[in-house]
């Protein structure tokens, strides 16, 4: 299948906590003998050479003389002002502050965690890959601690540590964006629109650490941190740019090794509940950092880091016949475009490490805790037996287990243990446990809006295990309606395009998703003459309960499309202004108050904008109805699909 296999199946043999490996010692930890295997064809050097050999590229070299006849600047003007923004951009790698980092990271880490688990079988095949060919380090996106987690690892294990492509915000953090720096992350502006030369000058410094291999690049396939707790769409500029020079023939291959980053609670959550409230952050300072010493008093349990199936770009291209040949054509001083079949490459592959990071993410039992929780709520429940909920969550967990979406469960105290991980929503109060309506960090929010509070926080933990039974969970809700079932591959295909936006489906395998959800729920079904029906009982329960929100939030937001907005283009409105819109009548439903989440609001406006049923500007600005007449027939076969019974809107 074009990829090297790293991903152990049998993972407990191997792992180890990288908090108690090796060195008790923090500092003989950071003073340890670092020799990492470098690649088989690294010519050394160092961050100024480099810099001075990107500015005298070929790329760099001809849009600068395109723009001297364009501004009427002088070349020498332009390389001054190209060796600015190189200064600006470029790392200053130095292995002494990593050590000194490393250290104290480690130390921090005892504090907060409760463990760090490895494969080191998978750190020793990585560091086996590391000498044949450029390697591309894409990790998933949940949390600030990221940009440096996988450096620390690597480190640990005498593995090169990264170039990390990271955003200009922590440039301006006073001290960090110096120390992130020297830790090897280069610094790139959020959006550069038509700036000639800084397009040039950002890919060529890219590019120049992939053919050189002078250390690993790190970059986040989604983007940005995802607020949601599931994996958001990928963005395939980076993934682009880094893979030119396989496509050009200037590098033989080019490994990319998915990383999955699990975290049973991110320092950040009270944050990014907030924000998926509409709430702004507050812009990333070295104050704020300081601020933030508090969570020094607070556990955040386990992080689990798995490396999955490693990606030979060679090998996947020859299976997909992807023609390098082609860029040969091109006169040397032509730097030719991307080709349709390579951005088409580029977009499968995006898909593929996507899905390898969804493989190897571990489901922790709070977030089982949590969906059982959240099924309580919906129905105006705050307050459950602590037995009880000890009965569903370990019934639930077995069941999840037995679909393919394992949970870590350890310790006769892992009830307690989960709770202290959701909390300051959950608590446990006498033989009681108690899911709070004002938690903390809310007070100044109306009472509608604190009730959606713990909905959203619950919500984001219950997503973390979504990707591993969402087909299920399509097919459940799906068979619970007696008319379906004699169409079951055309709805389940149509709901799957309405969840595009939501949720990480590899393109190309709908038919063969369908067939081994059939398959994986087939000792529930009850199969007739080519039909299927899926009995009620708890297991059903379950896995509707798990999309139903999804579909609840999509339905009321397509009935404000019919009803508020414009269908000329003249009268659009803006993306953000309509989700809040929607997001202030959703908090006064008790019904649906975990439809206040704005990334739900807005990604249920893509997919129908994805159906060809409304129209979204490139920079969201701008949206009016295409169809009504088809959002409206939606509207009916969703409505359907969440009522067992026909009803009539």
């Amino acid at each position: 299948m074009g990829d090297l296999q790293i991903y152990n199946q049998n993972p407990e043999n191997d792992e180890e906590d990288l908090l108690t490996h090796g060195y008790r010692s923090d500092l003989k930890w950071a003073l340890k003998d670092y020799r990492p295997p470098r690649y088989r064809y690294l010519r050394y050097r160092a961050p100024m050479q480099i810099k001075e050999e990107v500015l005298q590229s070929n790329r760099v070299c001809r849009v600068i003389s395109m723009l001297c006849k364009e501004t009427g600047k002088s070349t020498d003007q332009l390389n001054c002002e190209a060796m600015a923004i190189l200064e600006e951009m470029g790392h200053e790698f130095s292995e002494g502050v990593l050590r000194c980092i490393g250290g104290l990271m480690r130390k921090v880490f005892k504090q907060i965690l409760t463990r760090v688990v490895i494969d080191k079988e998978q750190m020793a095949s990585l560091s086996r890959l590391s000498k044949q060919s450029p390697l591309l380090i894409m990790p998933n996106h949940r949390s600030y601690l990221d940009f440096m987690l996988v450096t620390w690892v690597l480190y640990s294990y005498d593995i090169k540590t990264p170039v990390i492509a990271a955003g200009q915000d922590f440039m301006f953090m006073k001290g960090v964006g110096e120390v992130l720096r020297r830790c090897g992350a280069y610094f790139i502006r959020r959006s550069f629109g038509k700036d000639k030369l800084y397009w040039a000058l950002f890919t060529e410094y890219t590019q120049t650490h992939v053919i050189n291999g002078d250390a690993p690049v790190e970059f986040f396939i989604e983007g940005t941190r995802s607020r949601t707790g599931k994996s958001l769409q990928p963005k395939f500029g980076m993934l682009t740019i880094a893979l030119e020079p396989y496509f050009d023939a200037r590098v033989s291959d080019v490994t990319i090794c998915p990383v999955s980053l699990s975290y049973e609670r991110t320092v950040e959550e009270t944050l990014h509940v907030r924000e998926l409230m509409g709430i702004p952050k507050p812009k990333e300072s070295t104050r704020g950092l300081i601020k933030a010493h508090t969570i020094l008093n607070n556990n955040y349990g386990t992080i689990y880091v798995k490396v999955g199936c490693c990606l030979s770009v060679h090998k996947m291209a020859q299976e997909r016949k992807v023609d390098r040949k082609v860029r040969a054509l091109f006169p040397r001083a032509v730097i030719p475009s991307v080709q349709p079949h390579e951005r088409s490459f580029v977009n499968e592959l995006a898909y593929r490490v996507l899905t390898e990071q969804q493989k190897g993410a571990v489901t922790f039992t709070c977030s089982v805790l949590a969906s059982v929780l959240l099924s309580y709520l919906q129905r105006g429940v705050w307050s459950i037996a602590v037995e009880q909920i000890r009965t569903e969550v370990e019934w639930a967990g077995g069941f999840l287990s037995s679909l393919g979406a394992p949970t870590m469960q350890s310790e006769t105290t892992w009830l307690d243990h989960s709770i202290a991980m959701l909390a300051p929503v959950v608590s446990r109060v006498g033989e009681d446990i108690v899911v709070d309506k004002s938690p903390t960090g809310c007070e100044h929010l109306t009472r509608s809006f604190k009730l959606c509070y713990s909905f959203i926080s619950l919500a984001r933990r219950r997503n973390e295990l979504m990707h591993s039974v969402i087909n299920l969970t399509m097919i459940a809700i799906l068979l619970q309606h007696p008319k379906v079932p004699t169409c079951l591959r055309g709805q389940f295909l149509k709901l799957r395009q309405v969840l595009s936006a939501e949720f990480i489906f590899m393109p190309g395998q709908e038919e063969s998703d369908v067939d081994h959800s059939l398959a994986t729920l087939s000792p529930y079904l009850i199969t007739s003459c080519g039909t299927f029906k899926f009995p009620p009982g708890p297991e059903r329960a379950l896995l509707c309960s798990l999309i139903r929100p999804f579909l609840q939030t999509y339905l009321t937001s397509w009935q404000f499309v019919l009803s508020y907005l414009p269908r000329t283009e003249g009268h659009g409105q803006g993306v953000g202004e309509f989700c809040r819109r929607v997001q202030t009548y959703l908090s006064v439903l008790q019904s649906a108050t975990e439809g206040v989440n704005l990334s739900v609001i807005e990604n249920s406006l893509i997919g129908l904008s994805r159906m060809g049923l409304l129209y979204i500007s490139k920079d969201k600005t701008n949206m009016y109805c295409l169809d009504p007449a088809g959002i409206s027939d939606l509207i009916g076969e969703v409505a359907l699909i969440l009522n067992p019974l026909p009803a009539k809107l």
